[in-house]
């Protein structure tokens, strides 16, 4: 059986890539048929990305070529890594274009991806990974789609995307539901509503309500950590209107009871270090966003007790957006000062940091000395400058109090630590006008417990 010869847009696509160095202007005429025997290599996965993003100011008059080629994708054996390569560049293309002709082609793209999905879902159709079979190579390609066209909206104007984002999220919420517990399947479809929400943003809210309901729905369900995530993208998004702080305070305080159910079983802190990295993210998100309606909402106590467990956590990425989420808190109560909510932000953080500052200066001590690797010794630093920066004086007391309970002696019996020694690690910290400082005294005190 012969194979189709690649449409002569594709062929000069190829070309372009070529040793030869042929750019776009060249005439279509002058360059030989390509058989898409061809298109599986690696050289033309690379063109089909490499030639839209830096030759797109010569190869938008042969859009429609593209379009073309992207409706016949079914005729040739690309790879979907070239596939969403091509997507990308069509449509950042795409969102140079008049908005009639975003909205028009956007709603092309995007159905193409969305059929393959509900046919899927409709003939019920089993996943085989990596194949036409699996929704993950669909979504994949609409998140590229999402993701990649960037028009330029003025205040005021429609989103040109907007509509086809309300057509796209039946069919994605379908998906949720026919997949849901699926965590890879999960995955990407967050994923594909992130880019599909950072593409509309604020356009995007009459999906707010249903999209919430329905992740917070399959969290407590299924537990994934991916919902939480997608959650924290929606409150940074939202969070800075004030109509849609309650909903999303209401999403918070639905997610705390199965994420503290989940954590504080037996070693749940490091059996779920994805969950931990995707909780205090969506924390510090709020606290970025809408910091007062956090810092008053019922679930703060809970989520505090979580983090001074989880800075304890010996995972880089988890213990990293803990101890981020602890340095958010200390300032929301210290920056901006010009703002007229700062004296309530403040007072807030206060009650917050004599409640439970002195722990998390322990359990830090504990971690840095027992529990953590060096490396991650300067997330520790940047939290105790960043207490320091709220209250130096506070500081250096609780610090002073863990040092005199601090263990001298190893499990032998021997010395460990002079008492000269632990006022020198005291001054050191306590003295510091850089965090580099406070890591370089850290990672030399844990080393008298090694």
């Amino acid at each position: 059986m012969t194979r189709p010869t690649a449409p002569r847009h594709l062929t000069l696509l190829l070309h372009c890539c070529s040793p030869f160095n042929l750019t776009p202007s060249h005439h279509l005429s002058s360059l030989p048929p390509l058989d898409t025997n061809l298109i599986t290599g690696r050289r033309v996965e690379k063109a089909l990305d490499a030639v839209c993003q830096s030759c797109r100011d010569h190869i938008e008059q042969h859009f429609d070529g593209l379009m073309h080629i992207i409706a016949s994708l079914d005729s040739f054996s690309i790879s979907n890594e070239a596939v969403v390569g091509l997507l990308k560049g069509v449509a950042s293309i795409l969102g140079r274009f008049p908005k009639e002709r975003i909205k028009e082609d956007m709603k092309k793209l995007c159905l193409v991806q969305v059929s393959h999905i509900q046919k899927l879902i409709e003939e019920n159709i089993p996943i085989e990974k990596n194949t036409k079979s699996d929704p993950v190579v669909w979504l994949d390609r609409l998140a590229a789609i999402f993701r990649n066209v960037n028009p330029i909206v003025q205040n005021g104007e429609q989103h040109p995307c907007q509509e086809v984002v309300m057509e796209v999220w039946p069919t994605l919420s379908l998906a949720f539901q026919r997949y849901s517990s699926d965590l890879r399947v999960m995955e990407h479809c967050c994923r594909c509503l992130r880019f599909a929400v950072r593409c509309v943003h604020q356009h995007s809210a009459p999906l707010l309500s249903p999209l919430v309901e329905q992740i917070v729905g399959l969290y407590a369900a299924h537990g994934h950590s991916c919902f939480l995530y997608l959650g924290s993208i929606l409150v940074d998004e939202y969070a800075s209107e004030p109509g849609c702080v309650t909903g999303l305070l209401a999403m918070l305080e639905a997610f705390t009871q199965p994420t503290f159910i989940l954590l504080t079983q037996p070693n749940g802190f490091r059996d779920h270090p994805d969950t931990v990295d995707d909780w205090f993210r969506l924390c510090a998100r709020f606290l970025q966003r809408a910091p007062v309606a956090f810092l008053q909402c019922s679930a703060l106590n809970t989520i505090l007790e979580c983090g001074l467990q989880a800075c304890m956590l010996d995972h880089k990425e988890a213990n990293a957006a803990v101890l981020k989420f602890f340095q958010d808190l200390l300032e929301a109560g210290r920056k901006h000062e010009d703002r007229p909510n700062f004296e309530t932000r403040h007072t807030l953080v206060v009650n917050i940091f004599n409640t439970h500052g002195e722990s998390l200066v322990s359990n830090l001590i504990n971690a840095a000395i027992f529990i953590l690797p060096q490396y991650m010794h300067h997330d520790v630093a940047e939290t105790f400058f960043q207490i320091m920066q709220f209250d130096r004086p506070k500081f250096c007391l609780w610090l002073e109090a863990k040092l005199k309970v601090l263990p001298t002696k190893n499990s032998g019996g021997v010395e460990a630590i002079t008492q000269t020694e632990l006022v020198e690690f005291h001054k050191a910290v306590t003295q510091a006008e850089r965090t580099k400082e406070i890591t370089r005294a850290l990672v030399d005190f844990s080393r008298f417990f090694s």
